[in-house]
């Protein structure tokens, strides 16, 4: 993902890009590097190098986009020291960060404003029964990535997991298991409006545990689901206060109810499916995301077929001819 983010940004003329990564990290952008003095890497051994180098970055750039996850409150603490430092950062409010980066609150946030998402609790005591009907699915409180996410289906796996994550202290919360179709998408703010992405199918694989694949787009729905979905987004949009820039929702359409989507996650960040959006639209993404005061067209989305993309950022173009 970082290989195609520093590849658009290079795209725009007057832009120039650092970024800080690990020293024996090679991705093929980085032969740009020098190229017309518009490029600059800094390789770091240790966390308290790469700390100094973004202190040094802040202070010296117009724009900040922060590009980590949410556990650690890695994502928030960066953003936060960048506006200690000045820095304009390309993102949503930290009290966005916040609520979107703890499950439970979102939960309580969604819920109250009947906001359809997916039941969730917090176990009350290592030998709680499971708060649903197994299976049910046990993740942690502030993960990110599907970080600690378990598909349980016997009681004696749901004991199990349990003990291991209140022996580690781990915040966790339990969801039921619910059937459907996964998907996920995005939506863009920018001073003029807010642009909700085409739909696009999530690909999961349960079958040793959790493991993401990435997904397809544009998913294949009906127009009615089509509309569910953007009008669930536009009333999440509009109750929860200080999104901006790239914020990414799983969702999900229950099998029971395929009317009825689900909010599953909000993501206050960059996903991965940027890795397949931008092949699916002859627009810049990137300068859409650092330049949002900018007074740009709406997206033009391609229709000529489907884009599927990977975890690990590979991209396959219309692969049902394949």
């Amino acid at each position: 993902m970082l290989d195609a983010v520093i590849a658009d940004l290079l795209e725009m003329p007057d832009c120039r890009v650092t970024t800080c990564v690990q020293k024996d990290l090679d991705l093929s952008v980085f032969q740009r590097e020098g190229e017309d003095g518009r490029f600059q890497i800094h390789r770091v051994r240790e966390p308290g190098e790469e700390q100094d180098y973004f202190d040094q970055s802040c202070l010296q750039a117009d724009v900040v986009w922060i590009i980590a996850p949410e556990f650690d409150e890695i994502l928030y603490s960066r953003t936060a020291r960048a506006i200690e430092l000045g820095a304009k950062v390309v993102g949503p409010e930290l009290a966005a960060i916040q609520l979107t980066a703890d499950k439970w609150r979102l939960f309580e946030f969604l819920n109250e404003l009947s906001l359809p998402t997916i039941p969730t609790s917090l176990p009350e005591s290592e030998l709680s029964p499971p708060p649903y009907e197994l299976p049910c699915i046990i993740k942690h409180r502030f993960g990110a990535g599907g970080l600690g996410l378990q598909r349980l289906t016997q009681p004696v796996e749901w004991l199990a997991a349990l003990s291991h994550l209140q022996e580690n202290n781990s915040d966790f919360v339990v969801q039921p298991f619910v059937f459907g179709q996964l998907l996920s998408t995005v939506v863009l703010f920018s001073s003029e409006r807010r642009e909700i992405f085409p739909i696009s199918e999530q690909h999961i694989c349960w079958e040793s545990g959790y493991e993401y694949q990435g997904g397809m787009l544009p998913a294949e729905l009906n127009a009615k689901e089509t509309r569910s979905i953007q009008q669930l987004l536009e009333r999440v949009c509009d109750a929860l206060p200080g999104l901006a820039g790239y914020i990414g929702v799983d969702l999900l359409l229950p099998d029971s109810n395929p009317a009825q989507p689900l909010i599953v996650e909000i993501n206050p960040r960059l996903t991965t499916s940027y890795t397949g959006y931008r092949y699916f639209t002859q627009d810049n993404l990137a300068e859409r995301i650092v330049d949002s005061a900018t007074k740009f067209p709406p997206l033009s989305w391609d229709s000529w077929g489907r884009v599927q993309f990977l975890a690990d950022g590979s991209v396959f173009l219309n692969p049902k001819q394949f």
